[in-house]
């Protein structure tokens, strides 16, 4: 083989390691994984203000892009992290997506729990993730065998006064976009195996980068 077509045959080669591996579920939505990466605990997740405070966690993100149809939409609440080796199962603890540069990003956060007052009163605050029965949460529609499931209460009161839910991510409305996906994860078990899924099939082996 002469120089030239070496030099075709390596970037042919090279052309075909960067095709991405795409993965399309039986409801037809193309998930790709863009990158996967540990990140800063002290910064916040998305722009939500939640922030990672236990040395015990360690907070990850997911960068993946996603195409679905109009009529099936992607449904946040169906996205989870496997830990294989230590038998984990991580609910998704915050979400962004956008499918442009202009504007605000999604975020669609929701309470599964009501939160009151000490006068029994219910907080209906702006500045609250809304409480909505009417929109579902899929998480525990896809337990798996053999795995525990990991879901972590966020407090919106204070350490005296705490009032604590878990969060949980609606439907999204687009059908094109890019979704950053986080999840907090036990700092010792950084290194372990990791499977993404979305509802009971598994998407791809993840690894994450420093």
């Amino acid at each position: 083989m002469n120089l030239n077509k070496l030099i075709v045959a390596l970037l042919l080669c090279i052309n075909c390691n960067l095709i991405a591996q795409i993965t399309t579920t039986t409801d037809k939505i193309n998930i790709e994984i863009v990158k996967s990466k540990l990140v800063d605990n002290v910064s916040v997740f998305g722009i939500r203000q939640l922030a990672v405070k236990s040395s015990v966690l360690r907070k990850v993100m997911i960068k993946t892009k996603i195409k679905s149809t109009e009529e099936n939409k992607t449904k946040l609440s169906a996205f989870s992290l496997l830990d294989t080796k230590n038998k984990i199962r991580y609910r998704l603890a915050d979400y962004k997506g956008y499918n442009g540069f202009i504007g605000e990003p999604e975020l669609i956060p929701f309470r599964k729990d009501r939160l009151y007052k000490e006068n029994g009163k219910e907080i209906d605050s702006y500045w609250l993730p809304e409480y909505n029965e009417t929109v579902k949460d899929y998480f525990n529609d896809f337990d798996k065998e053999g795995y525990q499931n990991f879901e972590l209460k966020i407090n919106f009161g204070t350490s005296e006064k705490p009032k604590l839910s878990i969060l949980y991510f609606g439907e999204t409305e687009y059908e094109k976009f890019t979704a950053e996906l986080f999840f907090a994860i036990i700092a010792d078990n950084k290194d372990s195996n990791y499977e993404l899924y979305y509802k009971n099939e598994k998407i791809s082996d993840i690894t994450f980068n420093k």
